[in-house]
């Protein structure tokens, strides 16, 4: 009786845990440990099973492997140099084909979220020298980084979460040529069908920046003080212009063309000085017709030779912006920077932006100081996206240095000498001794949500199988699926690790559809590798919704795209994968064993 209330107790958590993914109210990380705290206060999960979870070599290996990555990406600023390949491709077609062989073999090494947003400002150049949308390219750059992390075990953590998985059962583990092989067939007809759907079926957006600047009336209202006005020669905290209600002071611009931003408290006010505030204009109106010392500006019409300079970022998933105000995290003094418009898939969001909390994939338009790109810097919270960051060089003998570690750590590997995990320790002992990575670097390219998440998911997926959960989930499916023809019951898999990911993100669909791919595998008897490849492949197939993949809601602001968007090129698309993926596990292997 009570291994059957547990198997039931367990089943019931994770149905709420997928309910409250899809719901999307809550931080997945916090969602996932919920779970686990519920089922270890009630005696189901043992302490041994928790902190086995997540102690694993797998989830470690994920985050030496961000950091190595990190590392070679600041040293070698490898990504920059792939501008030389595309940066001359004149026509749509020529930049998804060169940018696509370009990223996808530097995503199967690399973490694909730095690539993504480091390449994000080659994309929107090239589309301004070309007078094309962005929105043609940055689908594009997100699906080649996706496709390009399937043709190796470390270039998705996905990858590495079924492999972690696999380790706690008896079954053979997949090596770095059962990605390769499949991996690269699959990326290259795959850039070939991108190449050919992405013109027609990508929108035509305008630049947020330059929707921006054709509607500044939208985002900017501009006043004058008067000229016997009060507040000429005190300081903007005296003048009470600091926590407006609704509205904020994001620019001066004196009589004499010097122009202050963003606004420090302790700035004089003088006669004449244009004042422009961002914020619901219904706000400044108020303002304006309760204050004697403010009048709107009528001498000539706002027009953009202010040179009000622009600068657009975008919040990833694993950024400490994440569920914060703009007040909270004191964005203007933190940053030197003030927010004058903040985009939410495709849509600009209305209200009090001090008080908007913010989510993964906002674009925020941004009015910047002198002081911003120093500041910003300092840590990972948002990238930059119509900036390209000044390139830091270090010292030539210890580029020279690290390089001759990593190529030898790495063929170590591969020779068999040493394992991964060693070979990325010694990777990144060489940069910290070479003081090419800071602690502070570290801590900041990695993140404790990611953390929280992996390790959740592992210990509750080991435990769904352990209770027979997933005995009891899968025991319709063997019944159907007993003796059905391989594609059939392949197609399955696929198609159901496909919905999971294309709304509760990859590393919880795999978490979810791992126990339940193992019972199937043993009560059918079927042959695990092509199997479990199917299942990495389709965890990875995140490419008709946003949400399915953080590159996507990388692109999603600055590409002005929707969910329609994704979804008009998402399906033709995932049809292809879909049938490389199967047609290949058909051929080179036998299902049933």
């Amino acid at each position: 009786m009570e291994n059957e209330f547990n198997t039931y107790f367990t089943l019931v958590i994770l149905g709420l845990i997928v309910v409250f993914l899809l719901l999307d109210r809550f931080k997945p990380s916090v969602v996932f440990f919920t779970g686990v705290l519920i089922l270890l206060a009630a005696g189901i999960l043992p302490i041994e099973n928790f902190l086995r979870g997540f102690s694993n070599q797998s989830i470690i290996m994920i985050f030496l492997l961000i950091l190595g990555t990190a590392l070679l990406s600041k040293t070698y600023n490898l990504v920059k140099h792939l501008d030389s390949l595309f940066g001359s491709a004149k026509s749509i077609r020529s930049l998804i084909f060169r940018m696509g062989l370009s990223v996808g073999p530097v995503s199967a090494v690399m973490n694909n979220t730095p690539v993504v947003a480091l390449m994000i400002p080659y994309l929107y150049r090239w589309s301004t020298q070309n007078d094309k949308s962005p929105s043609k390219t940055l689908i594009p750059l997100s699906y080649a980084a996706i496709l390009g992390g399937m043709m190796t075990p470390i270039g998705t953590s996905t990858n590495l979460i079924l492999i972690g998985f696999i380790a706690t059962t008896t079954h053979p583990n997949l090596e770095f040529i059962h990605f390769l092989v499949p991996g690269t067939i699959v990326f290259l007809i795959c850039i070939l069908a991108l190449v050919l759907i992405s013109p027609p079926l990508l929108p035509e957006h305008k630049d947020p920046i330059q929707e921006t600047k054709e509607n500044l009336r939208n985002y900017l209202t501009e006043t004058v003080i008067t000229s016997d006005s009060e507040w000429i020669g005190k300081t903007i905290a005296e003048a009470n212009l600091r926590n407006l209600d609704g509205i904020f002071l994001v620019k001066i611009h004196r009589e004499n063309d010097e122009v202050i931003r963003p606004i420090n408290p302790d700035a004089v006010l003088q006669k004449k000085d244009r004042l422009y505030f961002a914020g619901e204009t219904s706000g400044v109106i108020k303002l304006v017709d309760d204050n004697p010392n403010l009048t709107w500006r009528k001498d000539h019409a706002f027009d953009l030779d202010e040179k009000i300079d622009l600068v657009e970022v975008v919040i990833p998933s694993n950024s400490g912006l994440e569920g914060k105000t703009l007040k909270q995290v004191n964005f203007r003094d933190t940053y030197d920077a003030a927010v004058i418009g903040i985009h939410r898939k495709s849509s600009r969001l209305f209200g009090k932006l001090g008080e908007i909390s913010l989510a993964a994939g906002d674009l925020l338009l941004l009015t910047t100081g002198s002081n911003f790109e120093r500041l910003s810097l300092k840590d990972n919270e948002f990238y930059t996206v119509s900036m390209i960051e000044k390139e830091n060089i270090p010292p030539f003998w210890k580029k020279v240095s690290l390089g001759v570690v990593t190529l030898s750590a790495l063929g170590a590997t591969f020779a068999g000498l040493i394992s991964l995990f060693i070979g990325l320790l010694i990777i990144l002992g060489t940069g910290v001794v070479l003081n090419l990575m800071t602690e502070e670097e570290a801590k900041k390219n990695t993140s404790l949500d990611l953390f929280v998440i992996l390790g959740s998911a592992l210990t509750l997926g080991v435990l769904f199988i352990d209770t027979g959960g997933a005995d009891l989930i899968t025991a319709p499916f063997t019944y159907y699926l007993e003796g059905a023809p391989p594609i059939i019951i392949l197609g399955t898999i696929f198609a159901a690790t496909l919905i999971f990911t294309s709304f509760i993100t990859n590393a919880a669909a795999i978490s979810i559809m791992f126990p339940l791919v193992y019972q199937l595998i043993e009560n059918l008897h079927l042959n695990p590798l092509p199997v479990y490849l199917v299942l990495a492949f389709g965890a990875s197939a995140a490419f008709i919704t946003p949400v399915g993949y953080q590159t996507n809601l990388m692109v999603m602001g600055p590409g002005n795209y929707t969910t329609r968007d994704f979804l008009k090129i998402g399906i033709p698309f995932t049809f292809v994968y879909t049938f490389v993926v199967i047609a290949f596990m058909l051929t080179f292997y036998t299902i049933y064993v």
